[in-house]
């Protein structure tokens, strides 16, 4: 199954990833790491801390505002550690890009499964039922010496797909794959599966980071910096 968009916003942001910014991406996630791999980003990893995206005590969010919270949160956690590092005394312009996905169905947010019960739970309502991945996005221009002429950018994409009402030998095989684990909703649209269908919106964003969208904020921050 074909995610990876190929646009001129995109080589071209995939080009300053390697001659401009240091691009650090907050997540361990293998999905989006290959996501920004497989159209040439180099980049860096450094992963939000345990616990950094925690969701307020008694405080309940809708899925787009839980979504930005955490995403925000882990930019935020990254940014922390970099600075600790001394890492605003670079050449480089570096940028903190943060993710984090949330299914929404039937009005309940679904995160990622804490066992095979908990996936099983999220599949048997989603299936046969249109829902939404929404990803939460905050990119964070550290600048050298301190200087900030960028400004942070965050914002959340809305995908919407269908899921096929699923027989009990296809729930049964998906769950005893595990491939519904680390995942939000118990499912991957990037597995290939048949029963998931695109309605609206990006590929990329089902998997995790929405490419074209945060490639449009790179090539915008590229511009701020050539007319500076």
């Amino acid at each position: 199954m074909a995610i990876i968009p190929t646009n001129v916003e995109l080589r071209e942001a995939a080009r300053l990833s390697r001659e401009v910014f240091r691009i650090v991406l907050a997540s361990q996630s293998p999905r989006r790491r290959r996501l920004l791999a497989d159209v040439g980003f180099q980049f860096d990893v450094v992963p939000a801390r345990d616990g950094a995206e925690q969701e307020e005590n008694g405080v309940a969010l809708d899925p787009s505002t839980l979504a930005f919270d955490f995403a925000r949160k882990k930019a935020l956690d990254v940014v922390e550690q970099l600075r600790t590092q001394g890492a605003t005394a670079q050449d480089r312009t570096i940028l903190v890009l943060a993710c984090d996905s949330v299914a929404e169905c039937q009005g309940q947010t679904l995160g990622k499964p804490i066992d095979r019960l908990d996936a099983e739970r999220m599949l048997r309502m989603l299936s046969g039922s249109i829902h939404y991945v929404r990803t939460g996005v905050t990119i964070i221009p550290l600048e050298p010496n301190g200087s900030q002429r960028l400004q942070t950018v965050a914002f959340v994409e809305t995908s919407t797909l269908e899921m096929e009402r699923l027989s009990e030998e296809r729930l049964t095989g998906y769950l005893d794959s595990e491939l519904w684990a680390g995942k939000a909703g118990a499912f991957g649209y990037q597995d290939g599966n048949d029963w998931l269908r695109l309605l609206g919106g990006s590929e990329s964003n089902v998997v995790g980071l929405p490419l074209e969208s945060v490639a449009r904020v790179i090539v915008r921050y590229g511009r701020e910096l050539t007319n500076a």
